[in-house]
């Protein structure tokens, strides 16, 4: 039974069925799937890949196909990685890559989502292999220093993280870079390096109300509140309005120190701040608080319901509310509180494992009310937080750029990552519901000629016989249209010139269902059936060609062997046996003879079959085996040593993949 390889062009599709003929025919149909995506080099890649297949230059069309995919994978992943979906972002980053594995763009980006999507050991390796493949585009290798200090922030190795943002600043200073640096210098108690980086990125980028707000926040997640103060005063002195600068300057003072002036003051600049931002809940929670440490509980109460109100799904809030009521001795509304705080916390690491207080306090006041497993359980909770929160102290560089402004609005240098692409989002934020129906638009409109062009990649690899590439390609099609015409029986007849057997039963089959009269398709699935020892599935499959397949010798040792192993051994042995007369050359047939009569007790004719397959195939280990068996049953023992040791031997010699094809041989024929 042979097989080729061809080409119908129509839809688009490539199909194993005629390549000449179809790639010299005239007059085809367009077959742009209807994409009208307005990212005209994606069209472009499409439209030129089909015009070649219409001209049958497959090699010109694969490269378009590839160009196509790689581009239109990347955009999807880029948009995934925005929306905060990690899996899916890192999945088509790497069918993207696979296609374009020499496109920086794409590294890079993938490198930058792994980072901020939390896959930090696979930053840290895309990164390090960038900056190792491409040492020569500075602003490019840039960004990958500055990724790969991220990543070493995160693993608490500052001084490394540090030699990796000094490069990124030396390669190109822009504001996020040398806030990075000047934020890590910091971590390591160099309050010099950082002064002389602000102090130059003042120079740079101008004496503004947001950059000293930038600053003041690199100060404040450090142990340099004083410079932070002064930082914040800067701002308010340029802008008294500047949203956020008098809490800030608030929670800066508080650092400093908690004496009366000092508490004074801060609930100064709180209540300035509720003047700029009257809807400011976390100004009234900080009242709030401050009020509790004073006793001025009604004043709390108040200052705390009302920043529920403005923010009801912040856990901070009740634990201030619970810990005041814990204060008063109102522990029903206590543990309310604290109940509401620990279910909102979604993050137990949020604020240095803040929600352990909710556990303790809730622990405290079961106790009292004599629930004593509920609140040894939380207990249990609250110690196992407290570790934690332990062991984050140990390295407070890794949370430093967690809330940075990564440049925002002051980064206005050319090339910058941020300028250049958005950052991915928050994996912690719900997505941007206008931002996901546009994505979900933009994949539904691409995903047919995706499809399409996995589908005619394996088929130009199949041509070629590079079946592995081949396959791995019609998986990726059924992965993004298992419906698409053609697919299944490309998939179906690649697996099965390769061998891949069980691959091919299942494409094979369901192309089958659907053309019931195509006896190749038949014979394919059946063999194939065969070849993965399900053989009464055989059996079924070829039964309709059960009156034609006598002339396909192939095909009728596979039927008439599947007869014998699925328990018809007498119509089996019969059309083996009408087959060995018509064939007396074909090995596989005295062997499955052999075997037939040996299980039905016929010795020597076993004996015959089997010296036969021998003699026409000396190198098949499996008849040598069943003879060996056969002399055994006939006391033949020395006889039965030497086939059995020369079985072992020709097994030996052989690989997996050659043991394989020689069952298949006969199966499929020398054509194959």
């Amino acid at each position: 039974m042979t097989l080729s390889f061809t080409t119908r062009i129509g839809t688009g599709s490539i199909l194993l069925a005629a390549v000449l003929a179809a790639s010299s025919a005239g007059g085809q149909q367009d077959a742009s799937h209807g994409l009208t995506t307005s990212a005209s080099p994606l069209q472009e890649h499409y439209t030129a890949a089909l015009h070649f297949q219409q001209a049958g230059d497959l090699s010109q069309a694969a490269e378009q196909y590839r160009a196509f995919l790689a581009d239109t994978l990347g955009q999807l992943a880029i948009g995934y990685a925005h929306l905060g979906n990690y899996a899916r972002a890192a999945s088509l980053f790497d069918d993207a890559l696979a296609l374009k594995p020499n496109s920086p763009e794409l590294r890079l980006e993938y490198a930058l989502a792994a980072l901020v999507l939390g896959d930090l050991t696979h930053a840290e390796t895309l990164a390090k292999e960038f900056l190792r493949d491409y040492p020569r585009d500075s602003s490019a290798s840039a960004q990958a220093h500055q990724i790969l200090g991220r990543a070493l922030i995160k693993f608490n190795k500052p001084q490394d993280a540090r030699k990796e943002l000094e490069a990124a600043v030396a390669l190109d200073p822009t504001f996020a870079n040398g806030y990075d640096l000047a934020v890590t210098c910091l971590a390591l108690d160099d309050e010099k390096c950082a002064q002389q980086l602000f102090a130059e990125m003042e120079a740079s980028f101008g004496d503004s109300a947001e950059i000293h707000m930038e600053f003041g926040r690199a100060y404040g997640d450090s142990d340099s509140q004083q410079l932070a103060v002064e930082e914040f005063r800067k701002v308010i002195a340029k802008n008294p309005r500047f949203p956020g600068a008098h809490y800030a300057l608030a929670s800066a003072l508080l650092a400093t120190g908690d004496d009366a002036a000092k508490i004074q003051a801060v609930e100064a600049e709180l209540k300035e701040e509720l003047i700029s931002s009257p809807s400011d809940s976390l100004a009234y929670a900080a009242l709030g608080k401050i009020a509790i440490s004073q006793h001025r509980y009604t004043e709390a109460e108040r200052y705390l319901k009302r920043a529920a109100s403005l923010d009801p799904k912040s856990p901070d809030v009740f634990l201030y509310l619970g810990q005041m009521y814990v204060d008063i001795n109102r522990p029903a509304s206590a543990a309310a509180s604290l109940r509401q705080c620990i279910r909102l916390t979604t993050d137990v690491s949020r604020n240095r494992f803040q929600v352990q207080k909710a556990h303790f306090l809730l622990g405290r006041i079961l106790m009292q009310q004599h629930k004593d497993k509920e609140a040894h359980a939380e207990m249990e909770i609250a110690h196992a937080l407290l570790d934690k929160t332990l062991s984050q102290d140990e390295s407070k560089l890794a949370g430093f750029l967690e809330n940075s402004a990564m440049a925002g609005s002051i980064d206005n240098t050319a090339g910058s990552m941020e300028n250049s692409t958005a950052r991915p989002a928050d994996p912690g934020k719900a997505a941007d519901p206008v931002a996901v129906r546009k994505l979900n638009a933009f994949e539904k409109e691409v995903t047919p000629a995706v499809a399409d062009s996995y589908n005619n990649l394996g088929v130009i690899r199949a041509v070629d016989k590079d079946y592995v590439d081949a396959l791995i390609y019609f998986q990726r099609a059924e992965e993004w249209n298992p419906s698409l015409d053609g697919l299944d029986y490309n998939w179906g007849r690649a697996a099965f010139a390769a061998s891949r057997f069980r691959d091919a039963v299942g494409p094979l089959a369901r192309y089958l269902r659907s053309h019931q009269s195509d006896s190749s398709i038949r014979s394919a699935l059946g063999i194939s059936q065969f070849m993965t020892q399900d053989y009464s599935g055989c059996v079924k499959t070829l039964q309709p060609l059960e009156d034609k397949i006598s002339t396909i010798p192939q095909v009728e040792y596979v039927y008439a062997e599947s007869l014998v192993k699925s328990g018809q051994a007498h119509s089996g042995v019969s059309r083996l046996e009408t087959l060995e007369k018509s064939n007396p050359e074909i090995a596989d047939v005295h062997r499955a003879l052999g075997e037939a009569f040996e299980s039905q007790g016929e010795m020597q004719k076993a004996i015959d079959e089997l010296e036969t397959a021998i003699r026409l195939l000396p190198s098949d280990p499996e008849s040598h085996q069943e003879l060996a068996g056969a002399y055994k049953q006939v006391s033949r023992r020395s006889d039965a040593e030497r086939e059995t040791q020369i079985a072992n031997t020709l097994r030996a010699s052989q690989t997996p993949r050659a043991q394989n094809n020689a069952r298949s041989r006969a199966a499929k024929g020398p054509d194959q």
